[in-house]
């Protein structure tokens, strides 16, 4: 079976699960979970899930927080929703997308993270 490629980060349950839905649809190979910490180790977090999308409709990004220590490095990081200030002056390029979304536009930036990342040979 192939692994996904999309892992999302559900840290507002509702949203989390409407943009895996979304992702799904769109014909994205995506897995759903509540807590990035759940995907531990997170050190090679990206050999499976090259793009994460952290949906949090609220004023803080836990996900994004953890991206923005090094706790999950080499991975392309899409943030839906969340109004959390620190976003704005992270040095690193965070993929912010407001709310409401824009499924189109969600799903080609989602799309060209997905073939931007480097094909290993198997």
């Amino acid at each position: 079976m192939e692994s996904p490629e999309v892992l999302v980060v559900g840290e507002t349950p509702s949203l989390g699960r409407s943009i895996t839905d979304l992702l799904v649809s769109g014909d994205v190979h995506a897995r759903y979970v509540h807590d990035v910490r759940s995907e531990e180790p997170l050190a090679n977090l990206a050999h499976r899930f090259p793009v994460v999308v952290a949906a949090s409709n609220s004023p803080f990004c836990q996900t994004a927080r953890q991206w923005a220590r090094g706790e999950i490095p080499g991975v392309a990081l899409v943030v839906v929703g969340s109004r959390d200030p620190v976003l704005a002056d992270l040095p690193k390029k965070v993929h912010l997308v407001p709310l409401p979304l824009i499924p189109s536009q969600f799903l080609e930036l989602v799309r060209e993270l997905i073939a931007a990342v480097p094909r290993q040979i198997t």
